[in-house]
């Protein structure tokens, strides 16, 4: 059978190859100490086995069969469509290795070459199993400030908002109102803690949230400058930073004054700006190029009052608007040829009933869900500040605990299970598909790694 192996993914680093390959059983010898043969590709290869039926990265896995050869040039396998790396091999018997993030799934062989290759797929699936902990990434625990330099040497004063760019530095906000260099944009980065903007008299004076352009060439910023903040003189709602000017040169993009800006998202591909407006209730889109050139779209539940969180899906037709005080998460339908949003509908939760219950739709039951954010397979992970955890949810809407203990704040690193966190209040997924947590009171950055 032909097989074009193009569609395969790869997943293992190079070290854990090498400490898996002095690990293994000594019966076979390194491959690089005899002859390899090929395959008789005249007759049939028979899959009979593999062994263990479970584990996670770097598990040695044991193919028993016959007519493999000795020469992997000639084999593939995989775990679930992604390849482990063949260590050792006989006629007999396989030595591969487990690559991360495999998930579980059928163990097959490719056994050949060019256009030459047969497919052996295993009778019964392999359970690969993740492993999970939680560590402190940024500042020190209980110790509130503003102290730039190394992670563990830095002090935050309450993370607010996470967002990774692409080169995997993570910004984030310091919360703080009015212009006294209370609040701050701030970035971590190949270890060290940098402020890059402070709290002034100018329009940067009570940041919220932070989304990115498309390209990640500007960095804009949501200003929550309500009636209840005496202390926030600027009418800037919406500002940005650039890249060009090292996320430092402040401007004003849009002037809503004291409409109580808490949410803000930036489709994925068309590089529209959306905010929302906590008295009317609103999602709003600016059209620019002036400072009050926004339209108004839609409200969430036709409700006033509302704290939102925004974010579009991967592929930009979906915004999801987490309504933090109503406990509940909507989804939005969007279509970026007509620029035109679909009639909002429940996510996941029920409008203003709090609670801990997993399950999927509106049977769900959150306690002040907060900035939430995606990984590679489109999976919401979101932090809820009052129940002290973080969920998981599916793009079907169907949740689960993630890391913490439902109802306990506190500190404390770990498997995810038993870990604690205090009011957190945003997530960011990084490029290694680790989950960033902003642990407010806390005052430090966690980080939660699958693998």
């Amino acid at each position: 059978m032909k097989f074009n192996l193009s569609n395969i993914k790869f997943g293992l680093s190079l070290f854990i190859v090498i400490s898996a390959f002095w690990g293994c059983d000594n019966k076979l010898a390194p491959m690089n100490q005899y002859q390899v043969t090929p395959p008789d590709l005249s007759k049939r290869s028979v899959f009979e086995s593999f062994s263990p039926d479970s584990g996670g990265i770097g598990t040695q896995l044991i193919i028993r069969g016959k007519n493999f050869g000795s020469d992997p040039e000639y084999v593939t396998v995989t775990v679930n469509n992604k390849i482990a790396p063949i260590v050792r091999m006989d006629d007999e018997m396989i030595y591969a290795i487990v690559p991360a993030r495999a998930d579980t799934g059928y163990v097959r062989l490719y056994i050949g070459k060019g256009d030459n290759v047969e497919e052996y797929a295993s009778d019964s699936k392999f359970r690969y199993q993740f492993k999970r902990n939680v560590t402190t990434m940024v500042g020190q625990q209980g110790m509130k400030g503003r102290d730039d330099g190394p992670y563990a040497a830095s002090k935050l004063q309450r993370t607010w908002f996470l967002l990774t760019d692409k080169d995997g530095t993570v910004f984030f906000i310091d919360e703080g109102r009015g212009t006294d260099k209370n609040g701050a944009l701030r970035r971590a980065r190949n270890g060290e803690v940098e402020t890059l903007v402070q709290c002034s008299t100018g329009p940067f004076q009570s940041p919220t949230a932070l989304a990115f352009s498309p390209n990640q060439d500007t960095l804009y910023i949501s200003n929550y400058c309500f009636t209840d903040e005496e202390n926030t003189k600027t009418d800037f709602n919406i500002l940005y930073v650039t890249r060009e000017g090292g996320f430092v040169d402040v401007r004003g993009l849009s002037r809503g004054t004291k409409i109580g800006t808490t949410g803000i998202a930036v489709h994925p591909k068309t590089g529209e700006v959306f905010f929302s407006n906590k008295g009317d209730g609103y999602i709003w889109r600016y059209v620019g190029p002036g400072f009050e050139d926004y339209e108004k779209l839609f409200q969430v539940n036709n409700a006033t009052s509302v704290e939102t969180r925004m974010m579009f899906n991967p592929e930009g037709t979906i915004l999801y608007v987490v309504v933090c005080n109503r406990h509940c998460i909507y989804k939005v339908p969007y279509d970026a040829a007509t620029r035109t949003f679909g009639i909002p509908s429940l996510f996941v939760g029920a409008w203003d009933e709090s609670g801990y219950m997993n399950g999927s739709g509106a049977t769900v039951r959150l306690n002040q869900p907060r900035q939430p954010a995606f990984d590679e397979d489109g999976n919401m992970f979101v932090p809820e500040k009052s129940a002290h955890i973080i969920r998981k949810i599916t793009p079907a809407g169907v949740a689960s605990l993630y890391a913490g203990i439902p109802g306990q704040s506190g500190f404390g690193d770990g498997l995810p299970e038993f870990a604690k966190f205090n009011s957190p209040e945003c997530v960011t997924v990084y490029p290694d598909n680790s989950v960033y947590v902003a642990d407010r009171e806390n005052h430090v950055i966690r980080r939660v790694t699958v693998e």
